[in-house]
């Protein structure tokens, strides 16, 4: 069964700031919500931070339910659970054919070139038309429409874009991630396809905060 959780982190902590500029910070701490099994491993979680102001709030999609105390303790509230964790399948079962969401995805676009000596190397798309098509060559496949037409214009725009970097595990490098936020309204096109991508996420660099795709009501 997946859930859905949302997390609100205390802005003012300096462990949350540290969740805010370092990704495999964040992810360790999401690690430890879940029990180690030796059968399963560490499970397959998609996450997202997002901050508006002082608020910082964690969006958590996974196969087992988590449990938050760890992450409160370091960058909540001692006092008062933040958190809420909802069965996914409710949403996903409801999915149809012709349905509008409202729709936020965070996403890790990159394309995949061939260097002189015949290696593959994946490069970040940072300009905001390449990364539009990224997604629009992809919207078939996620069950979804966001352009009825090749003529017609997008029904999302690239809200924030940045280049994220940080120290890999042997502290001797960094990763770089190119990452965006899509925000806008979708048309359901596939369900089963829909729901797999709200599950599974989308494109590369999950453990680190790309990939989660989520609805909401839509107002127009």
């Amino acid at each position: 069964m997946p859930y859905l959780s949302t997390m609100e982190l205390n802005g003012q902590r300096r462990q949350t700031a540290k969740f805010l500029a370092n990704p495999r910070t964040m992810h360790a701490a999401i690690e430890s919500c879940f029990p180690s099994t030796p059968d399963e491993g560490n499970p397959r979680v998609l996450w997202r931070l997002e901050r508006h102001g002082s608020k910082v709030t964690l969006w958590l999609v996974s196969e087992r339910q988590p449990s938050f105390e760890h992450i409160q303790e370091q960058a909540g509230w001692s006092a008062q659970p933040t958190w809420e964790t909802r069965n996914y399948d409710l949403l996903l079962d409801r999915l149809m054919t012709g349905q509008y969401y409202q729709f936020r995805l965070t996403a890790n676009p990159v394309i995949c070139t061939v260097c002189e000596d015949g290696k593959k190397r994946h490069v970040g798309l940072v300009r905001e038309p390449d990364q539009i098509n990224w997604l629009l060559a992809r919207q078939e496949n996620l069950g979804i429409s966001v352009q009825s037409d090749p003529d017609s214009v997008p029904t999302f725009s690239v809200s924030r874009s940045k280049r994220v970097r940080f120290p890999h595990k042997n502290k001797q490098t960094y990763v770089t991630i190119d990452q965006c936020q899509f925000d806008g309204v979708l048309t359901v096109t596939d369900p089963n396809a829909l729901r797999t991508a709200l599950i599974e996420g989308i494109g590369r660099s999950k453990a680190y905060g790309s990939g989660l795709l989520t609805l909401a009501t839509y107002k127009g």
